[in-house]
């Protein structure tokens, strides 16, 4: 008995940590180069498995699991679609690869591709003003001063009919080991080896959000059922615990 209350209350925590998951997905419906996370849930070992075990087991027991555990939190980095704006200073990548911007003292990575100039001239994310690194990982410095800005399909920045830098666009042979930093950034571990990315730059157009709100309001759904079965799973067990108790109590 007590061991159904236990891989109830697992089922009922995994399913709210999904809902949580579910719920910041959908809330980046809209969000420039968001990548959706998913919940990936394990089998929990059993007792006689996870570890030892002092004292006698039920031998009905004996083949069951352990119940539902989290297994890890993994991000979808598919490729979502194109959205058309027509400012020469928005950018999307058509293929695997990030841009790269610094801020809080890092090298971060992003998908998110909305840029324009600061008041020095600097090529800078539109977002929070972070710096937008060329090749050789420096910022790309235009003048204030000067003409039309464009951007070309090799992330080569060009005004006054001059190029003055190139976006620096960076892949990442595991994308499982990126760790997310807010605003659709991402960070890599220190050991890891960068490479070029051979995503062609589209000019015009953003990356948008790689969220479906009808797939994630499904799963939400699902989940939702999933923690209130455990829920009455976890009231019709302690019911009968109690009964039993007043039988052999009585």
């Amino acid at each position: 008995m007590i061991y159904g209350l236990y891989n109830s209350a697992a089922g009922m925590m995994v399913n709210e940590y999904r809902q949580a998951v579910i719920a910041n997905n959908l809330a980046n419906a809209d969000t420039v180069g968001f990548k959706r996370d998913i919940a990936v849930f394990a089998e929990r070992m059993p007792a006689r498995v996870a570890g030892v075990r002092r004292g006698p087991s039920a031998p009905d027991l004996s083949g069951l699991s352990g119940g539902l555990w989290l297994g890890q939190t993994c991000t979808d980095f598919g490729e979502a679609s194109k959205i058309r704006t027509e400012n020469p200073l928005d950018v999307a990548l058509d293929g695997p690869g990030f841009l790269v911007v610094a801020a809080n003292g890092q090298q971060l990575l992003t998908r998110d591709g909305r840029l324009r100039t600061d008041a020095e001239g600097r090529l800078v994310a539109t977002t929070d003003g972070a710096a937008v690194l060329g090749v050789g990982g420096l910022p790309i410095q235009l003048n204030p001063l000067g003409g039309p800005i464009t951007i070309d399909e090799d992330g080569r920045v060009q005004q006054d009919g001059r190029v003055v830098g190139e976006l620096l666009r960076v892949d990442f042979a595991d994308y499982g080991a990126l760790r997310k930093v807010g605003d659709g950034r991402y960070v890599a571990p220190e050991e890891a080896t960068l490479r070029p990315a051979v995503a062609r730059v589209q000019a015009g157009y953003l990356e948008g959000s790689g969220v479906k709100p009808i797939h994630e309001l499904v799963g939400m759904i699902a989940a939702s059922r999933a923690y209130q079965m455990n829920a009455r799973m976890i009231t019709v067990q302690d019911q009968t615990l109690g009964r039993l108790i007043s039988l052999i109590t009585s």
